[in-house]
């Protein structure tokens, strides 16, 4: 007879921690395979609770997802023209912003009138249309786009049924849906009110910069500040220090509001996960996905942690994410 191999503690941390490595790398190296199907499965978790609630009412299922999906489509499309009218629109205006920029570098030598640096000693921006986005440049990435989004709503609709009630799927789509749902108010006001706040000051494209601002605050901790960094960029170059100051404390005033206003304080942090975790799954999601890991860090490590739950062997290593003990 032939004895079971019994592994030490030590043993086995090593050959989790192998195993992790290489779930990693091949993941970071089909990162671009990869992405489309998370992508998918994260629309379908978010998209899960309307597509009940309109069975609830009596809809049937085909039409329940089909309405789902046009849903999905509209807000999709809706950010795309955004995004591709204020590019082309940018593209135009460059010659414009350079001159901007020569003045307040102007500006800014004039304050340190002893070290002999003047703006023409910086970078011009460049003005061939290698750097400028032209039409036909940004419709063929428009094109690209457009491709792998049809690929990610085709995976869409065919995990949609399977996000039903009483199913796993389903139970971890009411964990994810709650914390997105808090999030998504929180980030629709917040972009909301930088659009109208940045349209009141008078500070080009509002629309572009409320709709990337309400894009990134879907990234924890980060993701406002990196939206926050064009619009006060866009500031400092039509009214100097002073505008970009006020838009630094228009964004950190309203998201504060937006954060106390909209979201309660049992989903402010992410569900289940401490600070630290998050913080870390950011950045290690980022590298293993590029980009699209800064979405998907808090997704992919709720359902890390929801798998380590499932045995008694790994409870503790989730029970060490989490923001405090379980009662």
């Amino acid at each position: 007879m032939s004895a079971g191999v019994i592994w030490s503690p030590a043993g086995m941390v090593l050959i989790c921690g192998a195993a992790f490595v290489i779930v990693a790398a091949g993941m970071h190296a089909g990162a671009d395979l990869l992405n489309p199907v998370l992508f998918a499965l994260l629309i379908a978790v978010l998209a899960a609770p309307l597509q009940i609630r309109l069975m609830k009412k009596g809809m049937p299922r085909g039409a329940a997802i089909l309405t789902v999906m046009g849903v999905i489509v509209l807000f999709c499309a809706f950010l795309l023209w955004v995004l591709s009218t204020f590019l082309v629109q940018m593209g135009e205006a460059l010659p414009a912003y350079q001159e901007m920029i020569d003045v307040q570098i102007e500006r800014v030598v004039s304050l340190f009138p002893g070290t002999g640096i003047s703006a023409g000693d910086f970078p011009a921006i460049p003005g061939d249309s290698l750097f400028r986005p032209s039409i036909v440049s940004v419709l063929a990435g428009l094109a690209t786009l457009l491709a792998e989004f049809f690929l990610v709503l085709v995976i869409t609709a065919f995990l949609l049924p399977a996000a039903g009630e009483g199913s796993v799927f389903g139970r971890y789509s009411d964990v994810i849906a709650r914390h997105f749902t808090a999030r998504g108010r929180a980030a629709l006001a917040t972009g909301v009110g930088t659009g109208l706040f940045l349209l009141l000051i008078g500070v080009d494209f509002p629309l572009l910069w409320g709709v990337l601002i309400f894009i990134l605050c879907f990234i924890p901790f980060i993701g406002i500040w990196i939206a926050a960094v064009p619009p006060i960029g866009m500031a400092w170059l039509e009214y100097g220090t002073a505008g970009a100051v006020a838009v630094v404390g228009g964004i950190a005033a309203i998201t504060i509001l937006a954060e106390r206003g909209f979201v309660t304080p049992e989903s402010a942090k992410v569900p289940g996960l401490s600070p630290a975790i998050t913080i870390v799954s950011l950045f290690f999601w980022t590298w293993v996905l590029g980009i699209p890991g800064m979405f998907l860090a808090v997704p992919l490590t709720l359902a890390a942690k929801t798998l380590l739950e499932l045995s008694d062997d790994t409870r503790w290593l989730a029970r060490l994410m989490e923001t405090e003990s379980p009662e």
